[in-house]
């Protein structure tokens, strides 16, 4: 999937139609997620994303960094602040709407993997965030 059409599935998804505020909101989701995973983990994303989105998935990590223990309600507190975004419900359905397309955007296995290192609380996002289209297993048989 292009980055465009990665920014037309959370803006589909979230149904807020303003370009910025998804790019800003999808940053602020995957520096948060980022953080959340293992490096190991996160460079195992990165690879399956094109090269804007890479770029912004990589913009501030710390070489050597740890995973930063963080639960669902710290989540969105910093998906609000980083975005700039009114409320921690606002930061929800920006989460909801980036997890959904990085969803559509990952191979199964690697969607299995990040869900694997969240918290129950996050793994409860990640299972309800739901892709627009077909998963990219699918898509690549076509």
């Amino acid at each position: 999937m292009s980055t465009e059409r990665f920014y037309r599935a959370v803006m589909d998804a979230s149904e807020d139609r303003r370009r910025e505020a998804v790019k800003r909101a999808t940053s602020a989701v995957f520096h948060a997620l980022r953080d959340r995973l293992t490096p190991e983990e996160a460079d195992q994303v990165a690879a399956q994303l094109p090269r804007e989105l890479k770029l912004i998935w990589w913009a501030g990590e710390e070489p050597g960094r740890r995973p930063v223990k963080m639960r669902r309600d710290a989540f969105y507190r910093r998906v609000a602040n980083e975005a700039g975004l009114a409320s921690v419900r606002d930061a929800r359905w920006m989460t909801l709407a980036v997890f959904a397309a990085l969803k559509q955007q990952l191979t199964p296995g690697e969607a299995e993997d990040v869900l694997a290192q969240l918290p129950k609380d996050l793994k409860e996002v990640w299972v309800e965030a739901e892709p627009a289209g077909p998963p990219a297993a699918e898509r690549a048989a076509r």
